[in-house]
């Protein structure tokens, strides 16, 4: 499976991953956001060189699970910007629409995840959280 990406939305993600790992160097560990929530997060800035390939369910979870939180991180700060400034700050507007990109990106995985979901049970018969749903690869 491929999860297609505009340029707009990898420089969303990308700005919302590099502020995360930036807000926990500087923070220090464990206090921004759980250790291997920062290491998935390393790995998925990462890919973010284009389209990504979803080899798995587990992969797609992780994928999902890094958006979410990427997707919270960026509604706050959409929240501050329009709090502490105003509805049509040029930074208000910005957060926006980072957090829109963000959003859109969190939608497609989950509607992905569901797809293959579907998919391992309808090949194997098999609950997608089973030991054969968990090994089941998917092509590109």
């Amino acid at each position: 499976m491929i999860l297609y990406l505009s340029f707009e939305e990898l420089a969303a993600l990308g700005g919302c991953a590099e502020r995360l790992l930036f807000a926990h160097a500087a923070a220090g560990h464990g206090i921004a956001a759980p250790p291997q929530l920062i290491a998935d997060v390393e790995l998925f800035s990462q890919r973010l060189t284009g389209d990504i390939s979803i080899s798995s369910i587990e992969d797609q979870r992780t994928l999902h699970l890094v958006v979410k939180h990427l997707l919270d991180r960026s509604r706050g700060q959409m929240d501050e910007a329009v709090i502490l400034q105003h509805a049509a700050a040029e930074s208000a507007v910005a957060a926006y629409f980072e957090y829109a990109h963000v959003l859109s990106v969190s939608n497609r995985l989950q509607a992905i995840g569901e797809e293959m979901a579907a998919i391992v049970q309808l090949m194997t018969g098999d609950d997608p959280d089973s030991e054969s749903g968990r090994r089941f690869s998917f092509p590109e």
